[in-house]
């Protein structure tokens, strides 16, 4: 009989993470199909081509997932962020997309999504201390 030996660390060896990665990938293909997920960037820039703020986001199924959305802390409550998000929404729709999640803290941005229609799913409280974690999503309309 052989014994298991569980290790902890913060940093794991590329072969490692393929062959876990890989495994996972395949029990989900089993009952989800291939992953369909592709990245999705939109960057905002000056006129000399200084990054002002950006969102990375997946296209996954039907749903788009917003990652990141920074603006420029001087930047910001000029319109930005609406705009990063609304091209985010037409560029999702234009894959398919039906729906939007997202994920934000309350010291981060939950108005900021409720104002562009944003509904609240979920709150963690206490991550972090003293804040909450907050799932959101969005139904596209055609």
């Amino acid at each position: 009989m052989t014994r298991e030996r569980i290790t902890v660390s913060a940093d794991i060896d590329a072969e490692t993470a393929k062959i876990v990665e890989d495994g996972l990938d395949r029990f989900n293909e089993l009952h989800n199909g291939p992953d369909p997920t592709k990245p999705l960037w939109l960057v905002c820039r000056d006129d000399q081509g200084r990054v002002l703020g950006g969102l990375k986001g997946l296209i996954q199924w039907d749903w788009f997932v917003v990652l990141i959305l920074w603006v420029e802390e001087e930047r910001r409550r000029q319109g930005i962020g609406q705009r990063l998000l609304r091209k985010a929404e037409d560029a999702a729709r234009q894959h398919g997309c039906r729906r939007v999640r997202l994920a934000t803290m309350t010291f981060q941005a939950p108005e900021f999504y409720r104002k562009s229609g944003y509904a609240e799913e979920c709150r963690l409280l206490d991550v972090p201390p003293g804040h909450a974690y907050i799932w959101m999503s969005k139904t596209l309309a055609d």
